[in-house]
């Protein structure tokens, strides 16, 4: 483990009030550290770089990255050994890498130090999104039909209605599973699905196929605590990076009853204790909706549903250490944010034309310019920035310049914009025109 900073003198009090959270690099983490610091808690971070915003908050007790070089130990073991070493009494991972490798080692952290994951089989039962739908379909609750793209390609593709949508069946597979190169992928005839084959061939029982299902992603946090829903907060994302399906880069929260009951009876029936994000796709022109997945950790649009009411770090932390003590707060709506470099990104994947789901259109490149500086107003929360700990924004501002001058180096863009892709870059296997996610024409939530 490398020291970035830390622990500083202040870094005292008993074990229970002292937290290691696996923050990353980006604003989750940040607001995970900066939810439990503001409830009194010390809290160290385990950032990916010296670049990590939880590393440059103010509220951050210490900050470490982990070891990666040749010789260095297993990422779990190390996180056990700083763990240790700085007597904390729990550890909030947020990756699910994190999640599974530390949960293969829960025996020898608790119960001295309490581990914020979920248990081992509900872990499993959360991510294998094949096993997870058909857990949905005993249940009644929504879901695409679909099937395992080799099972597909044996049996016919017309067992399906075009367009399809492709994404990873399990991301935390054994070692050596292999992963999907997209997140989603979408095909609107056989000659596109035999060009995603073609490029998942040797593991194509590990990528889902299913019918595509229009609308927008729609997001519902939840922490269950004794079997129970003790909190939900839900959020609709209006723009995505990448634009064929990615991170909620600009969100409004919402809340759909019909949703949230059915994002808690599958919680509840594969045994789920702790924190969840169960991701659902909308269409909110027939209120009708698919269960998509579970992220079994924090959600990514985990500031958005903090800034609305829902302080979900906090209340797991009491969930172990001070159930009693736990409170349920109102949960605003209408409620917008983004993330400015995700944003910023969206902006210029506008511009570029590049691919989209299947039943969405581009913006005007004008119209797209004046949506994302209408957002740039005080009505739009910003996911990171915060007067009382303004460093971190200023050091991602940095970083995203940064990066997005190398990227133009290296990948400079085509002269003519209309043609929608980077000199040598492929075109998408999508029917043409599509747009990221589109926001409603409205800003009021989708309440049926």
């Amino acid at each position: 483990m490398k020291r970035l900073h830390g622990p500083n003198s202040s870094s005292t009090g008993p074990s229970a009030r002292r937290v290691l959270a696996l923050c990353g690099d980006t604003q989750v983490g940040l607001s995970v550290l900066r939810s439990l610091a503001n409830h009194g808690l010390t809290v160290f971070a385990v950032c990916n770089s010296a670049a990590g915003q939880a590393a440059h908050s103010r509220y951050c007790a210490g900050a470490w990255t982990l070891d990666r070089g040749p010789q260095a130990k297993p990422a779990a073991e190390q996180v056990e050994e700083l763990a240790r070493e700085l007597n904390v009494g729990s550890i909030m991972p947020i990756a699910e890498g994190h999640h599974l490798a530390l949960i293969q080692r829960r025996e020898q952290l608790e119960p001295h130090v309490h581990l914020f994951s979920p248990a081992a089989g509900a872990f499993e039962k959360a991510t294998d999104k094949d096993s997870l739908h058909r857990q949905c379909l005993d249940l009644g609750i929504p879901v695409a039909k679909g099937t395992t793209l080799d099972v597909l390609m044996r049996s016919g593709a017309d067992t399906l209605r075009y367009p399809l949508v492709l994404r990873t069946r399990r991301q935390m597979g054994p070692v050596g599973t292999e992963l999907a190169p997209w997140k989603a992928a979408y095909a609107c005839n056989q000659l596109e699905l035999d060009a995603l084959y073609q490029d998942v061939a040797d593991y194509a029982d590990n990528v889902l196929v299913q019918e595509y299902h229009p609308g927008v992603e729609a997001h519902i946090q939840i922490l269950m605590h004794r079997g129970e829903a003790f909190m939900t907060g839900g959020y609709v994302g209006e723009d995505h990076m990448p634009l064929a399906g990615g991170v909620t880069v600009r969100r409004v929260t919402c809340r759909h009853e019909a949703m949230r009951s059915d994002a808690v009876n599958i919680l509840q029936a594969i045994g789920w204790e702790g924190i969840a994000a169960v991701q659902f796709h909308y269409d909110p022109a027939t209120d009708r909706y698919i269960l998509l997945e579970i992220n079994p950790r924090f959600c990514g649009g985990l500031p958005t549903v903090i800034m609305a009411g829902f302080d979900a770090p906090r209340l797991l932390w009491q969930s172990h250490f001070e159930p009693e003590a736990m409170r349920k707060t109102p949960y605003r709506l209408g409620l917008r944010t983004r993330i400015l470099g995700g944003h910023a990104n969206w902006l210029l994947a506008m511009l570029r034309r590049d691919p989209m789901p299947p039943d969405q259109q581009h913006l005007g490149r004008l119209h797209a310019i004046a949506r994302f500086a209408w957002h740039c107003g005080p009505w739009t929360k910003d996911d990171c920035f915060s007067w009382s700990d303004p460093k971190p924004y200023f050091v991602d501002l940095k970083q995203m310049i940064r990066k997005r001058l190398l990227r133009r180096d290296a990948e400079p863009l085509s002269e003519d914009l209309s043609l929608g892709t980077r000199s040598g870059e492929m075109t998408s296997a999508t029917t043409p025109g599509e747009s990221t996610h589109a926001s409603p024409p409205h800003p009021e939530p989708p309440i049926p």
